[in-house]
């Protein structure tokens, strides 16, 4: 049985909002064994880095991330014990998310169903805390984006695998990215994440093609710039070589998504080996 759950909240000039977080999960049906609070407003690290001195300072076999304003509903906490308790050999969970729509109505935010690698939200990941130490936690050559997904492929690659769950929900009343627009770090930070894991990445550069990036332009700015330098200038820029087989790679998966959705649909369910 886990000895409990520390909970690990970066938070950056949200004071209003870290309240709000801090108050829901005060409200816990089974109280957090720790609440860690890495105040990050004047050093300005990153989240990545506030993650790591977070976990670390905790004792608990699970660490769950959440953003600082995110609500924990009341059984969030619960809800984590119960499905570690019934799935022993597993070495995470991604959470469903739910936001908040123009109107105020309450929507779900869960990445597609056909996504297999590019996801994983730190606003509502649960990792075992012998996957972090294994894997020395999150890369802190992240800035502010992709930092998650990066843990989690590594998780997943070291042999813990991570499995969705719908029942462990947060809520994230903002919709992500609503605060800043283009993430800080980008888009060095996809050119780390691509050098992190090639193959993975081909899922999370063919989840950018669109028409709407197509008309903008934003899909060909970004291949444009993976092959450049960008500070801190501590990433290899891709090869021209590189950046062909990366896309044909991408445009082959997207429209292998664009037929299957005309033809059969997109997948109903989260496979249950999606994680493995």
């Amino acid at each position: 049985m886990p000895s409990g759950v520390d909970v690990v909240i970066p938070t950056f000039r949200r004071p209003e909002a870290l309240t709000r977080c801090l108050k829901s999960l005060t409200e816990q049906t089974i109280a957090p064994k720790s609440i860690e609070v890495v105040d990050d407003s004047e050093t300005d690290y990153g989240p990545g880095i506030s993650r790591n001195k977070g976990w670390r300072k905790g004792s608990s076999d699970i660490v769950a991330f959440l953003d600082d304003d995110c609500v924990a509903p009341s059984n969030w906490i619960e809800t984590i014990l119960k499905l570690f308790e019934n799935n022993d050999d597993i070495g995470g969970i991604e959470g469903a998310m739910t936001t908040e729509d123009e109107g105020g109505n309450i929507i779900p935010y869960n990445p597609p169903n056909r996504f297999k690698w590019d996801r994983f939200k730190t606003a509502n990941l649960i990792i075992k805390r012998k996957a972090l130490e294994k894997v020395n936690g999150f890369d802190e050559r992240y800035y502010l984006h992709r930092e998650d997904t990066d843990l989690a492929w590594k998780v997943i690659d070291a042999g813990f695998p991570i499995v969705w769950s719908s029942e462990c929900i947060m809520h994230h009343p903002e919709p992500i990215g609503s605060h800043g627009g283009i993430y800080g770090g980008y888009p060095g930070s996809e050119q780390l994440l691509y050098r992190c894991n090639p193959k993975k990445y081909v899922e999370s550069a063919a989840g950018l093609i669109s028409i709407t990036s197509l008309k903008s332009g934003d899909l060909w700015k970004l291949q444009r710039n993976l092959r450049m330098s960008h500070e801190p200038n501590n990433v290899k820029p891709l090869s021209r070589f590189e950046s062909w087989k990366l896309w044909t790679k991408a445009w082959f998966v997207a429209m292998f998504w664009l037929v299957r959705k005309n033809t059969v649909g997109e997948p109903k369910n989260v496979g249950k080996n999606l994680r493995l």
